[in-house]
């Protein structure tokens, strides 16, 4: 049998003191006063329940696996796998987000077919006796919508301009998706594309829990980023990511500059944590380290092409960056990407959005 890690994430009991605002040291350490022991040996029957209902939920819920984990308060999220849709990973490389609000249950990013919508849907209904009633679409990222099918039951939202993304890219992108899922695209079913009817309208406004805003990756892709009210929890889809550089792909360098740079003003001077596209939690410093690495990138783009250099030629380091700004594959992409971008550029008149 695999371990309680393995199958969700983390440990049972820390799930259970995080959802009273304990930690195991604080309870194992003897710190905790007499009402907190009582929530302590509360919280450990709690994890004996929760490990074996869990693992019962395992066996009854159909795959993909689904790697849920607790922010408390009612708010859990469940990871993606990093790097770019496959068989292995079934297409769940997005984050998703689920916030209980009284008798309504919210859910950012539905996933990237009706099968992983669904064995989310089970594996929320099983080990936390939750029912989805609200479906939002962040942006128009297969990963994060071709999922809707799998919640017929539930209110499904998205801002007017991402709908509209939808219609005219979904069919196209479903299709690019389906060659990289090989084996698993029988997830994606026969039909799966659901676009939602309830509109956002604007550049800002309320939902549900959310206070939410209308930012950009490019001209007509459009993210919506959202923020749990009363709270330093806030998501960013398609414009942060917590598992290396940002995706560059089908971005533009400025308009992604400046959407990094709304984040950070919106955020103020708050302790914000932010849910990127993949990869874990990132703090208040994320938007401005994204920021940093679009900016190093384009001025090393541009001091490369004006001696005459090559694409093909390989992509220096940047220094001065986050850690992260350097993993996996995509900084190598993402010169790519930005060579191409920014040549282009030089041949059509300058802009003031297009400068470092």
């Amino acid at each position: 049998m695999a371990s309680e890690a393995a199958l969700h994430g983390v440990p049972r009991a820390r799930w259970a003191l995080a959802e009273r605002g304990l930690s195991p040291g604080h309870c194992a350490t003897g710190r905790a006063n007499r009402s907190n022991l009582t929530q302590c040996i509360l919280g450990g029957l709690f994890a004996v329940w929760a490990a074996t209902a869990a693992i019962a939920a395992q066996a009854a819920c159909p795959g993909p696996a689904v790697a849920l984990q607790p922010m408390g308060g009612g708010v859990w999220w469940a990871a993606g796998a990093d790097g770019d849709a496959d068989t292995a990973n079934r297409g769940v490389v997005s984050n998703r987000l689920v916030v209980r609000d009284g008798a309504r249950v919210w859910l950012l990013g539905s996933g990237p077919s009706p099968a992983a919508g669904a064995a989310l849907a089970c594996a929320l209904r099983e080990r936390l006796q939750w029912r989805v009633t609200d479906v939002v679409n962040p942006w128009a990222r297969p990963e994060l919508v071709l999922g809707n099918l799998a919640f017929p039951a539930a209110r499904l939202w998205a801002h007017a301009e991402v709908a509209s993304a939808m219609r005219d890219s979904c069919a196209r992108c479903e299709a690019r998706l389906r060659l990289r899922l090989g084996a698993a695209a029988a997830d994606l079913g026969d039909a799966s594309i659901r676009v939602p009817a309830r509109l956002l309208q604007g550049a800002a406004g309320h939902l549900g829990p959310f206070d939410w805003w209308r930012l950009s990756r490019a001209p007509g892709s459009p993210v919506v980023v959202f923020r749990i009210r009363g709270r330093d929890l806030w998501t960013a889809h398609g414009l942060l990511w917590g598992d290396g550089p940002p995706d560059l792909r089908d971005a533009d360098l400025s308009t992604l500059r400046s959407a990094t740079a709304q984040l950070e003003a919106l955020a103020g001077g708050g302790e914000a944590r932010w849910l990127p596209e993949q990869g874990g939690w990132l703090g208040r410093s994320g938007p401005r380290d994204h920021g940093a690495y679009l900016q190093a990138l384009t001025e090393a783009v541009r001091r490369r092409q004006a001696t005459g250099a090559s694409e093909t030629d390989a992509a220096p380091a940047l220094p001065g960056l986050a850690e992260a700004m350097g993993r996996g594959a995509r900084p190598a992409l993402n010169w790519q990407r930005a060579w191409r971008q920014l040549e282009d550029e030089s041949f059509g008149p300058s802009t003031p959005a297009s400068a470092p």
